[in-house]
């Protein structure tokens, strides 16, 4: 039975004073690092496609399940629209506020799991942890939906403990609500659902009876939240494009057949660059803290240990064996795990060596975080990402640097006459890119092609005589001189090796 005095009592009683300072404090530095200057970072592509699809939805009920039309769930979409509903004039704001929001779920996770699992002590050192790593701290401010998907992994690791302990219906509940939410924002969370399986372990005694009646009451509890999550996930049947989604996973996933047929096909290469991309976009310093708190909890409780290293090793080898495509953001979960064996860890230094160990330990990660945190908040070129991360969101063709210019500028240009804007690409590429900054009642009308190419040109023409035409290239590097083009301006990025080209279309 619920009883909101007797959770007032509980919180009277477990946090002082200084405790909910910590938590104001806690609270005010996450939105503060997550927050400043949220809409200054370039987009990327993919953001560009994830806000395009939320603010068709949002204009058009029929259009709700819009992102099954490329396979994706439609958890970002339907987040992103109450944002849009505030900020309609700031869409790539709107949009990365999904991930503030969905890291915030995350951070109180964490606290919430630390606190559980060990102390009040740990929890604060955990999310402190959390609100500071690079990985987190990155993805909680793209309009991406990996931070919800990390969110979503804490709280089935949360409460898949959580069951197992207690084996009451209400949290059977909880989990599969939890579950089925998180399942609608990506295919992979079925791995953290599969992986409560172990939970039972957590609670394994000397006695068989007992053990036996423990693990039938849980998969019980579970059956019941697995139908529950099964149940909300289906929603996704309304829409005629649900299919799409087993197809897209065929893209980035190896099918079973594919397996038996070679299954080491990507497993050594995928073996090497996951602990490489994982490694380097936590910081570098937090893994090796991570497995000093993994060895002190396996002194104390080896049960607890070996579970949290389950839901580090199976999803580990099971995206090394069948993973076609791997980028970083994917694997954004690892490192909650780590920030729990670092919380734990800092939360176990011996008393006689407390304050040099702190002040040791804390130079080392404020080093190494410091530096990361500074690129990813005031200087973005300099971000110490691995290759890939960096051509995706720096220095490739993906990379929108000063986009948002480009719109005003045709913004202005609009006073006179309406303005078509020509772009290279119709999806994920430069045509996403350029609507994400259009606002509600622009004469600004943007028109994708791919490729762009001199016949598209001259098609567009006749549209000279009302408006002013533009073209904006973000892949070609060459323009024959015959093109009926006016150059207007080159926009370099880090690296130089991609710009972003506007050009006036002439007759």
């Amino acid at each position: 039975m619920f009883d909101i005095f007797a959770v007032i009592a509980w919180i009277k009683k477990n946090l002082s004073k200084k405790d909910f300072f910590l938590i104001f404090l806690l609270i005010f530095i996450y939105f503060l690092t997550r927050l400043y200057n949220l809409d200054q970072f370039p987009i990327f592509s993919d953001e560009g496609i994830y806000i395009h699809w939320a603010k068709v939805a949002w204009q058009n009920a029929s259009w709700r399940f819009i992102s099954l039309t490329d396979g994706k769930q439609p958890l970002q979409t339907w987040g992103t629209i109450p944002f849009l509903k505030l900020f309609p004039n700031n869409a790539l704001l709107a949009g990365r506020l999904f991930s503030v929001a969905s890291g915030f779920v995350g951070l109180v996770g964490m606290f919430t799991i630390l606190y559980y699992l060990f102390n009040k002590k740990t929890a604060f050192l955990g999310s402190f942890l959390y609100i500071f790593t690079p990985y987190f701290l990155f993805y909680d401010r793209m309009a991406l939906v990996d931070s919800a998907v990390n969110a979503g992994f804490i709280w089935i690791l949360f409460l898949s403990i959580l069951l197992a302990k207690t084996q009451r219906l209400d949290v059977a509940l909880i989990l599969g609500l939890t579950s089925g939410i998180s399942l609608l924002a990506k295919s992979s969370v079925r791995i953290f659902l599969a992986l409560s399986l172990f939970a039972p372990l957590l609670t394994l005694g000397n006695k068989l009876v007992e053990n036996v009646r423990k693990f039938i009451n849980y998969y019980l509890l579970f059956f019941i939240s697995a139908a529950l999550s099964l149940i909300i996930y289906n929603v996704q049947r309304l829409s005629p494009f649900f299919h799409y989604v087993a197809q897209k996973n065929t893209t980035f996933v190896m099918t079973f057949e594919e397996f038996l047929k070679n299954p080491f096909e990507n497993f050594f290469h995928n073996i090497k660059i996951i602990p490489e991309y994982v490694i380097n976009e936590s910081g570098f310093i937090l893994v090796i803290f991570a497995a000093l708190g993994l060895w002190q909890l396996f002194k104390k409780d080896r049960k607890l240990s070996l579970y949290l290293v389950s839901w580090i090793l199976i999803p580990f080898f099971a995206i090394a064996f069948f993973s076609k495509v791997i980028f970083p953001r994917y694997l954004i979960f690892f490192a909650s795990v780590f920030v729990i064996l670092t919380g734990y860890y800092f939360s176990q230094l011996n008393k006689r060596f407390l304050t040099i160990s702190y002040l040791l330990l804390t130079t080392l990660l404020f080093v190494f975080f410091s530096y990361y945190n500074y690129t990813i908040l005031f200087n973005y070129a300099k971000i110490p990402f691995p290759e890939i991360d960096r051509g995706q969101y720096i220095e490739g063709a993906t990379a929108g640097w000063e986009v948002k210019d480009i719109v005003d500028f045709a913004r202005e240009k609009s006073k006179e006459k309406q303005v078509i804007l020509l772009a290279e690409g119709n999806f994920g590429l430069i045509g996403d890119v350029l609507d994400v900054f259009t606002k509600p009642g622009d004469r600004i009308f943007i028109k994708g092609y791919w490729p762009l190419q001199e016949k598209e040109l001259l098609e567009n023409q006749k549209e000279l005589e009302k408006n002013y035409v533009y073209a904006v290239f973000a892949q070609k590097k060459g323009f024959p001189q015959n093109w009926p083009l006016r150059f207007i301006k080159r926009i370099d990025k880090p690296g130089n090796k991609s710009s972003i080209y506007l050009f006036e279309l002439t007759k």
